[in-house]
């Protein structure tokens, strides 16, 4: 077949029509025996690219289950849930996401061994999603997480999660398992108020992480709580003046594999067989440095109960600052409430002066224009005779005693009723100077408020470096302590 000049122009409408073709990529999945429907060999390198994948069924069938197998995605394919409208489960494995959208039905997601930074979902609607597991990925920041709130399973180990406040939790009622192992936790800390808890909560994995020290007040807004584990770990201490006095379920707190002073961990765990704790380690130890408590290696460390006592003054001490931070924005909120009703009485007392003044000034014109009248109604002077040659001239009569002018002018009463605004109008302004002074009192005190709140900053700031200062303190110790062993190893071969 020979082809001329003049269907080069066919030719290309065919390779343009061809390219177009194979710009969209299509895949169909293989439907198994579990009604798990498997995708394989998906390639996804950009975002650009998920928008040209079509995905489909390999039957007329709904398809509630769907997995990729051995496929490489830096983000979903665009039309996935659309593609699948009844879609409740979704796994996708090792396949190197970067990102990843939580449509609002679906009810399970397993997304482990992956590259995921951020999660998004449609913010407008509350997700179904019940369980959720993110496992091995490179999370920094879960704070949109709270938008899942019917969350029964969430598992999060092996992220990278450095600090972590408990009350993004807030609102999962449902919670039954929190899996934060295996991250960077060095602050785990909770701002829940006491009445919002998680009533369903009862595992608690905080193992292997970095904590050195641990406030157990968190768990009170757990009251199912049932096992909990600190285990791997740096932690010296635990604070436990703020556990709850009744965790009925709590059986299960791993302590292993910890720096324990030896002192702190028999108060500790002295206090937790009082809740009702049973079993506090996997495994016991036969190889410990100084001695064990329950299985469970610490160290006797002697300056350890100067850094305890400062540590257990600053955290009283960083209570009592909150509770004071907390009465000031109480206060602030008051002066507020009452500045704002101020400026509303000044401005109710300023439009009552107005119309005062608008009233004054109607009387002082009726005032004139009865005066006017007055002086128009009033008869003319006396007339002149001419004289007569009998005799000189005479005047004319003078008439009586001059009446008011038609009964219609009483002063009296005029000067009683200016009298009277005048009494009104100064009562008036006697409130309105008494309301500034009180406006005048309220500024000084918001003024002192945010001098508070400033030297509250400062204090925060210095309790930091405070607890910096514990820190290298705390390091110190046991670099010394470690000399001293060293040094009494060595003395008896000199």
């Amino acid at each position: 077949m020979h082809f001329g000049i003049t269907d080069v122009p066919v030719l290309l409408v065919l390779v343009v029509m061809r390219l177009q073709l194979c710009s969209c990529m299509k895949y169909t999945c293989t439907l198994g025996p579990n009604g798990l429907c498997m995708f394989q060999g998906v390639l996804i390198e950009s975002a650009e690219q998920a928008q040209d994948v079509q995905l489909e069924a390999p039957g007329s069938g709904e398809v509630t289950r769907v997995k990729f197998h051995d496929s490489n995605m830096y983000v979903l394919p665009t039309r996935l849930y659309t593609a699948f409208h009844q879609l409740q489960e979704l796994r996708v494995w090792w396949v190197h996401l970067h990102s990843i959208h939580i449509d609002a039905r679906l009810l399970t997601l397993d997304a482990v061994k992956n590259h995921i930074s951020t999660i998004t979902t449609d913010g407008d609607v509350v997700p179904a999603l019940r369980k959720l597991e993110l496992n091995q990925n490179r999370l920094r920041n879960i704070d949109n997480i709270s938008q899942f709130e019917n969350l029964e399973v969430l598992e999060l180990a092996k992220n990278d999660l450095r600090t972590l406040d408990l009350c993004v939790f807030g609102r999962m009622q449902k919670l039954r398992l929190l899996d934060l192992s295996s991250n960077n936790l060095a602050l785990v800390r909770s701002s829940l108020p006491a009445s919002d808890k998680l009533p369903a909560l009862t595992a608690l994995y905080l193992n292997d992480n970095r904590l050195t020290y641990l406030d157990l007040g968190v768990l009170r807004t757990f009251p199912a709580l049932e096992k909990v584990y600190l285990a791997n770990n740096a932690l010296v201490y635990v604070d436990y003046d703020q556990l709850p006095a009744a965790l009925p379920r709590m059986r299960i707190f791993h302590l292993h594999t910890n720096d324990w002073h030896c002192e702190a961990l028999v108060d500790l765990v002295a206090h937790l067989r009082k809740a009702g704790v049973q079993d506090f380690k996997t495994f016991s130890a036969f190889n410990c440095k100084d001695r064990s408590v329950e299985g469970i290696c610490c160290t006797e460390n002697r300056p350890f109960a100067l850094v305890r006592k400062s540590s257990r003054y600053l955290a009283h001490y960083a209570t009592e600052l909150n509770g004071h931070t907390r009465h000031l924005m109480r206060e602030l909120q008051h002066t507020r409430h009452e500045l704002s009703r101020l400026s509303a009485s000044d401005n109710f007392t300023q439009t009552a002066l107005q119309n005062l003044g608008d009233e004054v000034e109607d009387l002082r014109n009726q005032l004139t224009d009865v005066l006017v009248s007055a002086g128009n109604d009033q008869p003319p002077p006396p007339a002149t005779v001419a004289p007569s040659a009998g005799g000189p001239a005479r005047e004319s009569a003078r008439p009586g005693k001059q009446g008011r002018p038609g009964g219609s002018l009483d002063p009296e009463r005029l000067a009683a009723e200016v009298a009277k605004m005048r009494r009104e109008v100064q009562k008036v302004t006697g409130d309105n100077q008494t309301l500034r002074q009180q406006l005048r009192q309220y500024d000084k005190l918001k003024q002192e408020l945010d001098t508070l709140r400033t030297d509250t900053d400062e204090t925060k700031l210095t309790l930091q470096l405070i607890k910096e200062e514990n820190a290298l303190l705390k390091q110190e110790l046991q670099q010394l302590h470690q000399k001293f062993q060293q040094l009494f190893t060595r003395a008896p071969a000199v």
